[in-house]
């Protein structure tokens, strides 16, 4: 089963989960919460987010029943409404402040999102490959602290736009671009 083949039930859940969430993935909400906004019983909502883990859409964080939406997640959900959704509220570019603000991380954690979901079909030779995967490392160490650094995810940024100039793709090295300010 791919994403594209969702029941009613589980695209349902997946959006109602977006929207508890407000696209973010380190946010945190209990699957049966979602399914109780959806009118489900706790089996039901159990079988939804467990259908949606496999798909790798929705991501355990707790034994309890803890989950969160994955960047593929909510790349789904705005695939599934057809428009703009709270993940599209990204800043045009990072600001100049020294810690990265919320709509900046989001951004950030977009782009590297999907990055690591193209890095295989980017065309890149092995010491590129590494090199990307280092920056997006960097990256995902600073969006983990509580304190993000700016300059930091900056020079990650220009360095993975160094890296994509060269590879086969254009639409996120745009989104790149557009955070740098350029």
């Amino acid at each position: 089963m791919n994403s594209g083949e969702l029941d009613e039930t589980c695209q349902q859940f997946l959006i109602q989960l977006f929207e508890q969430t407000g696209g973010e993935p380190s946010a945190q909400v209990s699957m049966y919460e979602v399914g109780e906004g959806l009118g489900l019983d706790r089996d039901s909502s159990s079988r939804a987010a467990e259908t949606l883990i496999g798909l790798q859409l929705v991501e355990i964080r707790t034994l309890s029943g803890g989950i969160g939406i994955s960047t593929e997640g909510a790349n789904e959900v705005k695939r599934l409404t057809g428009g703009a959704t709270p993940a599209d509220v990204s800043p045009s570019t990072l600001t100049d402040q020294p810690v990265m603000d919320s709509p900046s991380c989001q951004g950030v954690e977009q782009i590297a999102g999907e990055l690591k979901s193209h890095a295989g079909n980017l065309g890149l030779d092995f010491d590129r490959l590494s090199e990307l995967m280092a920056d997006l490392k960097t990256i995902d160490a600073q969006l983990g602290s509580s304190r993000p650094k700016t300059a930091i995810i900056r020079e990650c940024l220009r360095s993975l736009k160094e890296i994509l100039e060269d590879a086969t793709e254009a639409e996120i090295l745009m989104k790149i671009k557009g955070l740098l300010g350029e």
